[in-house]
């Protein structure tokens, strides 16, 4: 029989968080959905549950009661305070995670870390050198938080590994590879990402892995006056 248990989903007021509850909801996936900042009511996902929790100060162990799996879409935006001092939401926000998961009894969990954490042999030069510096600090958390799943005991985790990330829906075509991006696989659209997010946890697919996700988009959204364009709206 199917699990029509809830997937817990941290973030979920955030684009990511949002595209991935579209998904579920599609296709009558159950979630209970956290998030610092909660959305309107004319702007939550179906009748999901909303709950409002701070994961690097609240005490929310006992509202993981019931659910199957946990998924953090939680991100840092890209900006000049964060690049310099990013808060620790990959960091003491995931051990927050984790310790709540084991009050409740809980070992499936899905991450978004970020395919840049590893040397990427197929991202564009430019990218490498202006970019992927300036990401430095929040990289280095990123990789506390995949470091601190491989070392929890009896954990069934998927650290997803997406490419630039693009505001767009799921159009299918996201290719996937384990901890290196496919060829020209770019960009990443978000609601490819929450839809291969909910594929792993319903499915069990790439546990204990760090798949990396992507797709070729049009020229004009891979190049660095797009990301230009793309810094100058945040």
């Amino acid at each position: 029989m199917p699990d029509t248990r809830p997937i817990a989903v941290f973030g979920a007021g955030g684009k990511a968080g949002t595209e991935l509850l579209k998904h579920a909801f599609g296709r009558d996936v159950p979630i209970r959905a956290f998030e610092h900042n909660l959305p309107e009511p004319s702007e939550r996902i179906g009748e999901f549950e909303y709950i409002d929790c701070d994961v690097l100060s609240d005490d929310f162990a006992q509202q993981l009661d019931g659910c199957r799996a946990v998924i953090s879409t939680l991100g840092v935006g890209f900006g000049p305070s964060n690049a310099i001092d990013p808060p620790p939401l990959y960091t003491e926000g995931t051990r927050n995670l984790l310790e709540a998961m084991k009050q409740a009894d809980m070992d499936r969990i899905a991450v978004i870390s970020a395919a840049f954490v590893a040397d990427q042999p197929s991202l564009p030069k430019w990218f490498k050198l202006t970019v992927v510096p300036a990401l430095h600090n929040i990289l280095e958390q990123m990789k506390e938080m995949e470091a601190s799943l491989e070392e929890a005991a009896n954990l069934e985790w998927t650290a997803v590994r997406p490419a630039w990330l693009i505001e767009k829906p799921a159009n299918g075509e996201l290719l996937v590879d384990e901890e290196h991006l496919p060829q020209e696989a770019f960009r990443c659209r978000i609601g490819d990402l929450g839809a291969f997010m909910v594929d792993c946890v319903k499915n069990e697919k790439h546990v204990r892995a760090k798949p990396a996700v992507g797709a070729p988009e049009d020229e004009k959204f891979e190049s660095p006056l797009a990301l230009g364009e793309e810094f100058v709206g945040l």
